[in-house]
């Protein structure tokens, strides 16, 4: 068989490519080696609960996103949360909740920092400028303290990459806070300047789950999507390239854009450079819980966006999302639901443990810390072996091992969520940037 383009993976990345590239050509196949497309967007309906085992909302931040959602003509559909519901968010501090300080009033009153590092953190405006990229923990010891990065900064990011700060690049993990010392010297005084430059992203979902966006996306390209098919090499030729499938199938084509996981890739390429490269991308476990309860459950009134916890708070879980609280359509309104988060880094072995196990963990710890006054009527679980990617500090010679086997090797392309941003919206954007920039 020959096609000039083939696209391996039907994830978000995979898919949008498909979407961005369908505008000028039809010359192209999908690869899905699963029966189903979406990556780690995973959402399904169960006993009157929408539930999403990976991403739960997207992030409406950048043109990219909002093209693709135009295309499949859902824009009107679009769910958003209303703000001032979902507002607060909490921490633990003695294992009780305290809201994350919003307004000066409250960062001032917060027991969430002490006097001292509340002071500290006026003197950032000194602090200078960072010469090279560095871990999360180092930049934010030198221009807040410890006592901000232990208390704020760490369940922040341990609630969205499941790693560890001392690992973690900061100039592709916090991206804004990077961009700020850089452009101003000092975050603070960068706050301040850029204030009112921007209008605040919001984010998403659909009913149905977040599933509905790629399956839609799907059904456009029913004639060039192949499912259960797995790519077992890929050779290189003169001007082409030759996909083996497993079956024993070979493509022909001229351009390849792989947006599958690193570890399958590098067991599929031809460059061993780039193997060793790929092999050394982590990836940090995830195991996420639904539980739904009757409202009658609830002693007190639950309300924010959800709870991140710290490493010295030893608990099971790094988070609690308040599903029903973001958006109300995932269960009826005589039930909640709440979804939990566990693993990552730091929680590694957790996941190696029986789900019933953690399971019975988790609720003895959540139930009381919720003041939940009966078990739930309803329990899910999924568990990613491979869940997050590590953005750590080699990430930039990863990025730079890319580029350099792409010059090599004109028409291979490579794009995912683990170089090139995390987030859904990162990832429809970078499709997008790829199709306009390298295919015309």
């Amino acid at each position: 068989m020959k096609v000039n383009t083939v696209i391996i993976g039907g994830g978000i990345s995979g898919l949008s490519a498909a979407n961005f590239l369908s505008k000028k050509t039809s010359d192209f196949l999908i690869l899905e080696s699963s029966n189903r497309v979406g990556g780690t967007i995973n959402s399904s309906e169960v006993d009157g609960y929408i539930l999403e085992n990976g991403p739960n909302t997207v992030l409406d931040n950048n043109t990219a996103i909002q093209e693709l959602l135009s295309d499949l003509s859902i824009t009107e559909e679009l769910i958003y949360p209303d703000i001032k519901k979902i507002s607060n968010r909490y921490l633990l501090i003695n294992d009780r909740l305290e809201k994350i300080p919003l307004t000066i009033i409250e960062f001032l009153l917060t027991p969430i920092l002490s006097i001292y590092s509340k002071i500290k953190i006026f003197s950032e405006i000194l602090v200078p400028r960072h010469i090279n990229d560095t871990d999360v923990e180092s930049f934010i010891k030198r221009r807040f303290g410890k006592e901000f990065h232990d208390n704020l900064i760490v369940p922040f990011l341990t609630g969205i990459y499941a790693d560890s700060t001392n690992k973690m690049s900061t100039k592709n993990t916090l991206k804004k806070m990077w961009e700020l010392e850089q452009k101003h010297g000092s975050i603070i005084i960068g706050l301040i300047k850029e204030k009112n430059k921007n209008s605040k992203a919001k984010i998403f979902t659909i009913n149905g789950g977040l599933s509905k966006i790629t399956d839609l996306i799907s059904k456009k390209f029913k004639t060039q999507l192949m499912l259960n098919t797995k790519v077992s090499c890929i050779v290189k030729l003169n001007e082409s390239y030759k996909i083996t499938l497993k079956e024993g199938e070979d493509i022909f084509c001229k351009k390849i854009i792989s947006t599958i996981p690193s570890y399958s890739l590098k067991d599929i390429v031809f460059d061993d450079k780039l193997k060793s490269v790929l092999s050394k991308v982590n990836y940090n476990p995830i195991d996420v819980f639904h539980f739904g309860f009757d409202r009658d459950a609830l002693e007190i009134e639950i309300d924010g966006f959800g709870i991140l916890t710290k490493p010295q708070d030893r608990k099971s879980f790094l988070g609690v999302l308040f599903s029903s609280n973001i958006f109300e359509h995932v269960s009826n309104n005589k039930k909640f639901l709440i979804t939990v988060l566990a693993g990552g880094d730091r929680q590694k072995d957790l996941c190696k443990k029986s789900p019933k196990v953690l399971e019975k963990e988790i609720l003895n710890e959540i139930l009381p810390l919720l003041r939940l006054k009966s078990e739930p009527e309803f329990k899910n679980h999924f568990r990613w072996s491979n869940g997050i990617p590590s953005y750590s500090m080699s990430v930039r010679k990863l990025q730079k091992d890319i580029k350099i086997f792409e010059e090599r090797n004109k028409g291979f392309y490579i794009i995912g969520n683990y170089h090139l941003g995390v987030s859904v919206s990162d990832c429809v954007k970078n499709s997008k940037e790829l199709i306009e920039t390298k295919f015309n």
